[in-house]
């Protein structure tokens, strides 16, 4: 079987991956985006790597896939890619029946064979001494295999070694329409001019949308808000992903610190006026001083706001789009904690013409009461 040209639209985190992963396997591949790899939904992404609280069970596994795949590509990739390690720390938030729910949790992560530890206060304090947890009522879980990403980062490096096995990366230029005749997909039409190709994989996160509405495929997506806050604070701050429940907080790969809150998120939407006052930016570096008083002295480097996909049951949306051949649709909310796994398998099927069995539940068809391919 002939290897087939494919385009793949999107160069965040999953369509970078998507792209790597398919050069690496021999496929010529032309990966397109309207901005610089990274630079749009990746780089709003707190981009924690986990498959904790993913459900069902089989979500759950599929993620844990994820999470593992990263060792490989860190060390595919190499260091300066933008991967973080460290594991995470989760702890109750105010107002929270701390020691229960941690119990909870950890009899959950029991079930699903999810490496844990449960540390005393004392014990955590010795992982990331600049934050109080002296008070936490109760145990703080201790998640070792967890890691972070700058997405921005961790997709332009896919790029650029997806270059370096032969990619074509088109930078900054918008696609037009998919092209099809007789019911199968023959390009795509960009800015620059028509590219022929055999399958399109739309990974374009939120505009996935528009691309495949004229094929007849209504792709569910809701418009998650993202905020996050980048800080520049003193050195080794904090040293890993840290949930204390009302925000989270990770390292950066320059030396700063990200810091998010899923209420904030919840509260956003693409219109708000996030500079204040008081600024959101100033709201969440309020929520982390109160734990970490080395940051009083941090300063507020830039406030990221941007949409994120979110599939209507919450599951991604990976495969070929129903009766349209050769349209393919990757888009997810976890595109960095997936993104190596999904890579992998959209490979295999591409290549192969067999479906992987891990990626049965996430078929667009179940959304169009048809076959997917």
């Amino acid at each position: 079987m002939m290897t087939p040209e494919v385009v793949v639209i999107g160069a965040g985190v999953v369509g970078a991956s998507i792209g790597y992963h398919l050069a690496k396997s021999g496929v010529a591949v032309t990966l397109i985006d309207r901005d610089a790899p990274g630079s749009r939904t990746s780089k709003v992404s707190f981009a924690w790597i986990n498959a904790l609280g993913k459900r069902p069970e089989h979500y759950h596994h599929f993620s844990r896939l994820g999470v593992d795949g990263f060792s490989s590509l860190l060390e595919d990739l190499g260091p300066n890619s933008g991967i973080g390690a460290g594991g995470g720390l989760h702890w109750p938030g105010p107002g929270t029946k701390g020691s229960s729910e941690m119990r909870r949790l950890a009899s959950e992560l029991d079930d699903l064979d999810y490496p844990y530890q449960m540390l005393t206060p004392q014990e955590a304090a010795e992982l990331e001494p600049n934050f109080q947890v002296d008070g936490v009522e109760g145990p703080i879980l201790y998640t070792p295999i967890e890691r972070w990403a700058d997405g921005d980062l961790l997709a332009s490096s896919l790029a650029e070694s997806a270059v370096n096995h032969g990619v074509t990366v088109m930078a900054r230029c918008s696609v037009r329409e998919i092209v099809t005749q007789g019911g199968r997909v023959t390009g795509v039409s960009t800015a620059g001019g028509f590219i022929p190709a055999a399958t399109v994989v739309v990974a374009a996160g939120n505009a996935s949308v528009g691309l495949l509405a004229p094929l007849g495929y209504r792709l569910p997506l809701d418009r998650v808000v993202g905020v996050l806050a980048v800080v520049s604070a003193p050195p080794d701050l904090v040293k890993r992903v840290l949930y204390p429940g009302e925000y989270h907080i990770r390292p950066m790969s320059d030396g700063r610190v990200a810091i998010g809150s899923r209420e904030m998120d919840l509260l956003a939407d693409e219109d708000t006026d996030t500079s204040g006052p008081p600024s959101w930016a100033d709201r969440l570096l309020r929520m982390a001083q109160r734990d970490c008083p080395r940051l009083e002295s941090a300063r507020i480097d830039e406030l990221r706001v941007g949409a994120r996909p979110m599939p209507s049951d919450g599951l991604p949306i990976i495969g070929y789009v129903p009766g349209i051949q050769g349209a393919y649709v990757a888009t997810m909310h976890s595109g960095v904690s997936l993104a190596t796994i999904v890579g992998q398998t959209v490979t295999e099927e591409i290549t192969s013409g067999r479906v992987p069995s891990m990626l049965a539940p996430y078929r667009p068809a179940r959304f169009a009461g048809a076959d997917s391919r």
